[in-house]
């Protein structure tokens, strides 16, 4: 039933809800972006509204900003803000500081190393010896996630359409972690259907941005890195912990104080500047 959600059907519940809700409605992607910001924010004066999905959130933040429908805010995932053409932008919008939610949390703190120690401590894993260190693996995740977040932002400028969801990324990875470009492409085009870009085209643009790109990181969404997380931990700890669960894991650990830290953190608090009401509670 949510798949068949539109944006205009967002935009009528928001006006439905308003009729005895004088809370700020703060519209986010989805529902885990839901359960993380409901331990943060100031549930008396807001409340996030998910709009499952980045096409819904749009359509329906347009219709906001046309109609100058009040109270109404949002926070977003960068995705390719600023990279790519046909973002919407407005004051009344913030943006993750990362490529999305879940990147921003793999990103903050320790908290991926203390996954890791939970999980691995009796097979090798020491927290902060050599090769155990938040650095360590911060490095060798985005190492595993870069080629395919380039390939998916390739795809995406070039209208491509190819298949890069819940992709088999243990399937693209040598021996020693490195991603196989060749096997990367060679993926990608065989579980599209229908591809329309030839291997060697796509080699070649994806080594080209790869040499271009100054900040690897820009380019690797929440999920991803979690795939290339739970398998360094099987590969390198013997680590038994899948995507999905090194994600949910994630979120439950994220504290306040490195939420603080985050740029969406103080600019979502000036929308209600001079205002009794608040953002967050934390």
């Amino acid at each position: 039933m949510l798949d068949e959600l539109t944006g205009d059907d967002l935009y009528a519940e928001l006006i439905m809800l308003r009729t005895n809700d004088k809370r700020y409605f703060i519209v986010v992607e989805g529902v885990a972006d839901v359960a993380v910001f409901d331990r943060f924010m100031d549930l008396g004066h807001c409340v996030p509204i998910p709009a499952h999905g980045k096409e819904n959130a749009h359509t329906c933040l347009t219709r906001v900003i046309s109609d100058h429908f009040p109270g109404v805010f949002a926070i977003l995932d960068k995705d390719w803000l600023g990279l790519l053409p046909n973002n919407l932008e407005d004051d009344r919008i913030v943006h993750t500081d990362h490529y999305d939610l879940d990147a921003c949390i793999f990103f903050s703190g320790d908290i991926y190393a203390g996954i890791a120690g939970s999980f691995c401590a009796g097979n090798g894993f020491r927290n902060g010896s050599p090769g155990c260190t938040t650095d360590d693996l911060q490095r060798a995740c985005v190492d595993m996630a870069f080629p395919l977040g380039v390939l998916r932002y390739i795809s995406s400028r070039d209208e491509l359409g190819l298949k890069l969801d819940k992709f088999p990324l243990a399937e693209a990875l040598n021996v020693d972690l490195s991603v196989d470009l060749d096997s990367l492409v060679s993926i990608s085009i065989a579980r599209t259907k229908g591809a329309s870009a030839s291997k060697c085209s796509l080699m070649e643009d994806l080594n080209r941005e790869m040499a271009a790109i100054r900040d690897r990181s820009r380019y690797c969404s929440g999920h991803d890195l979690a795939k290339a997380f739970s398998i360094l931990l099987k590969v390198s700890w013997r680590g038994k912990i899948g995507a999905d669960v090194v994600e949910r894991s994630a979120r439950a650990a994220l504290s306040a104080t490195e939420l603080q830290k985050w740029a969406i953190y103080s600019r979502a608090k000036k929308w209600v500047s001079g205002s009794a009401k608040n953002v967050w509670r934390v």
